[in-house]
């Protein structure tokens, strides 16, 4: 009788000290994949200057120990997951070839965050439009494209009058702002303030001299008209005068 109960005893020790050996391994597993598990994380594949829009190219996918993901940086569980979270965003910092992308470096584009230059389409530059008109930006967003129109004084038949041309089409809008602009600027002269419109637009060099001369020769008087979304068309347009505009 006391031989089975020390043998009992015996038992219970060893599934005991089975027991407590076994958690310490699984403890000591889990604290060694915690510090050398390895995860997937979305990296710079070449190295990313600051106010760079990102692009495919841009990507990589690479694995570091769980000990050192940066915070905020963007795992991959999946292939192509994470994709949509940086595609697009703007670097605040530079990102080195194989750093971690992280959410803290990413802002979404825009002219007043992060420029025009990241929002323009190859071979095109930023130009700086502004309007009288603020109830146009009503009718106004970014992606919207517009046709802009100038109006001038030309000399017909020994008189002087307006006439209005279509001078460029099928423009990219990619900013729309408020500017507040001094309406008299003359010394000694209470200064009053009206609110224009700023239109940042994607054109080509060819379209940057032609609605610059526009803008000075027009003094200013440029409108513009909202296209459809879809509508690429480019059509001739002779422009009107006082007479042709009364038939």
């Amino acid at each position: 009788m006391i031989q089975n109960k020390k043998l009992l005893q015996l038992v219970i020790s060893a599934v005991m000290a089975l027991l407590f050996v076994n958690f310490y391994l699984k403890s000591k597993e889990q604290t060694i994949e915690t510090s050398f598990g390895m995860v997937s994380v979305l990296s710079a594949a070449r190295d990313i200057p600051p106010q760079s829009a990102i692009t495919a190219d841009d990507i990589a996918v690479k694995q570091v120990p769980l000990k050192f993901l940066e915070p905020g940086a963007i795992m991959v569980k999946y292939p192509g997951a994470g994709l949509d979270r940086v595609l697009g965003k703007v670097t605040l910092a530079p990102i080195p070839a194989g750093g971690q992308i992280t959410q803290s470096n990413l802002n979404n584009p825009s002219p007043d965050k992060s420029g025009a230059a990241p929002l323009l389409p190859p071979g095109k530059r930023g130009y700086t439009l502004r309007l009288g008109n603020l109830d146009v930006a009503d009718i106004i967003l970014p992606g919207d494209h517009i046709d802009i129109l100038a109006t001038f004084t030309v000399r017909q038949k020994d008189a002087q009058s307006k006439a209005t041309y279509t001078i460029l089409q099928n423009i990219l809008v990619i900013g729309v702002g408020k500017d507040l602009k001094p309406r008299n600027l003359d010394i000694g002269v209470k200064k009053e303030s009206t609110e224009g419109l700023i239109l940042t637009l994607a054109v080509d060099p060819t379209e940057a001299e032609r609605l610059s001369l526009a803008v000075a020769e027009s003094q200013g008087e440029i409108t513009v008209t909202v296209r459809a979304h879809g509508d690429d068309n480019i059509h001739p347009v002779p422009g009107v005068t006082p007479s042709n505009l009364l038939g």
